[in-house]
C-alpha cells in the first residue's frame, strides 16, 4: 500500500512538471526563444535539479545530479537556464502539486481543513541597495525576507505562502491576500496568533465564509478588546458592532453600537457605497494553569465547538512552528544558491514542494514495531 502511494506521488509530481512544461512559455522572460532549443539541461531536468539541490555549491550539485558525467552542463549554463523561468512559473507548479496531492491523500478534522497561518524570517545575501529586505542594524546591516505561510495541520503540508521583504513586512496584509485567493471547496478553520488580530482580517475571513480561531490581546492591553466592557474573568460571549470611520453624534454617542476606526487602521471594505460595516464574532477568555488569561476570537458556534474544543484546536496550530524548523534546516531552505531575489523565490518554491513531498512520504511510511522499545518508530 505504501509503495503504491509512493509511486502515485512520484507520478503526480512528474505530471505536474510535464503540465508546466507544456505552458512554460507563459512564465518565461522571452517566450519565443526560452527552452526551445535542445540543451544539456532540458526544462524537465532543470526543474528536477532545482527540487533536489541540497546545501552544496552549484558546481558540486551539478556533478551529483549528472553522476559526474563528462557531459554535465556547466554552472554558467545552469544559471542561464534558471533565470529564463520567472518565479510565477514555480508558483504555478507549487499550487498544482498541492491540488493534485489532495486527490491522493487528504486528512480532515470533522469535515474541516485545519489551516495555521504564521511567518518566519530568513536571512539572505547582503545587498544594501535592496529597500525591500535591507535592515539597518549593527555595523553593516543585513538582508532578510519573511515567509508567510498557510499550513495544513492534518496533512502536515504547506498549501500557500507569500514572501515579503522584512523591511516591508505586513503579516496581516499577507494573510488577507492568501485568504482572498484561496479556492478549495472544503470548509476551513484557520488559526493564527496575536499578530493577526484585526477587524480587517476578521472581515476578509467572514467574506470568504471561513471559520477562524485567532488569539487576541487580553482585555487589559491595548488591543481590540480593551474598548469593550468585559469581565476580568473567564467568559464566552459575542461581540456585535458596526465599524465606521465617521465621527458623528450618532457614532460618538453610542460606543456600544459603533466602533470608529482611525484613518491609519486598514479596512478594505469601506468605499463610497459602504461607510458602515456590521461584524459579529465570538470571544472566549481562558484561564491557564499558570494563572494568566488568553483571549481567542472565533466564529465557530458554541453548540458545535464548546470551550474545550476551542482549546484543543488552538494548541494544534503549534505544529506549524516545528514545520518551519524542518523546512529551514532539514529540507535546507537557508542554503541559497543565488543572490538575486528572483532566484531566492525560485528556491523557496522548490523547497516548499520538496517539503510537501517528503511529509506525504513520511505520513504513509510503514510503521514497524520493535521489541523492548518505549516508542513506535517510523
Amino acid at each position: 500500500m505504501a509503495q503504491n502511494f509512493l509511486s502515485d506521488l512520484k507520478m503526480t509530481l512528474d505530471n505536474c512538471i510535464a503540465e508546466l512544461d507544456e505552458i512554460h512559455f507563459m512564465f518565461c522572460k522571452n517566450p519565443e526563444a526560452d527552452f526551445t532549443r535542445n540543451r544539456k539541461l532540458s526544462f524537465h531536468d532543470y526543474i528536477q535539479f532545482m527540487l533536489q539541490m541540497q546545501s552544496k555549491s552549484v558546481s558540486n550539485e551539478i556533478l551529483d545530479f549528472f553522476e559526474h558525467s563528462l557531459s554535465a552542463p556547466t554552472k554558467s549554463a545552469f544559471t542561464q537556464q534558471r533565470f529564463k523561468l520567472q518565479p510565477e512559473g514555480w508558483d504555478f507548479l507549487f499550487h498544482i502539486f498541492v491540488t493534485q496531492c489532495r486527490e491522493l491523500s487528504d486528512q480532515l478534522f470533522h469535515g474541516y481543513r485545519l489551516l495555521a497561518c504564521d511567518g518566519s524570517n530568513v536571512n539572505i545575501a547582503r545587498d544594501p541597495d535592496d529597500e525591500r529586505t535591507f535592515i539597518h542594524e549593527g555595523e553593516k546591516g543585513y538582508n532578510a525576507i519573511h515567509i508567510n505561510a498557510l499550513y495544513d495541520i492534518m496533512n502536515h503540508t504547506y498549501c500557500d505562502f507569500l514572501v515579503q521583504g522584512k523591511k516591508k513586512l505586513h503579516e496581516r496584509a499577507a494573510l488577507n491576500t492568501m485568504v482572498d485567493r484561496y479556492s478549495d471547496s472544503v470548509p476551513v478553520i484557520l488559526m493564527a496568533d496575536r499578530g493577526y488580530e484585526s477587524f480587517n482580517v476578521f472581515a476578509h475571513l467572514l467574506q470568504k465564509d471561513m471559520k477562524f480561531i485567532i488569539r487576541m490581546k487580553d482585555i487589559n492591553s491595548n488591543g481590540i478588546l480593551s474598548a469593550y466592557d468585559l469581565p476580568d474573568s473567564e467568559f464566552d460571549t459575542y461581540i456585535r458592532t458596526t465599524l465606521t470611520r465617521r465621527h458623528t453624534k450618532e457614532t460618538l454617542g453610542n460606543p456600544d453600537t459603533y466602533t470608529i476606526l482611525q484613518p491609519v487602521t486598514d479596512f478594505d471594505f469601506f468605499n463610497d457605497n459602504c461607510i458602515y460595516y456590521d461584524i459579529e464574532f465570538r470571544i472566549v477568555r481562558i484561564l491557564l494553569d499558570n494563572g494568566t488569561y488568553i483571549c481567542i476570537a472565533t466564529n465557530l458556534s458554541k453548540e458545535d465547538f464548546p470551550l474545550e474544543e476551542i482549546k484543543k484546536l488552538y494548541r494544534m496550530r503549534w505544529s506549524e512552528e516545528t514545520s518551519f524548523r524542518e523546512l529551514k534546516y532539514t529540507i535546507g531552505l537557508i542554503s541559497w544558491h543565488s543572490n538575486k531575489y528572483d532566484g531566492i523565490l525560485q528556491e523557496i518554491n522548490a523547497r516548499m514542494i520538496l517539503y510537501n513531498f517528503c511529509e506525504l512520504v513520511t505520513a504513509h511510511a510503514v510503521v514497524k514495531t520493535r521489541d523492548n522499545t518505549k516508542h513506535i518508530y517510523k
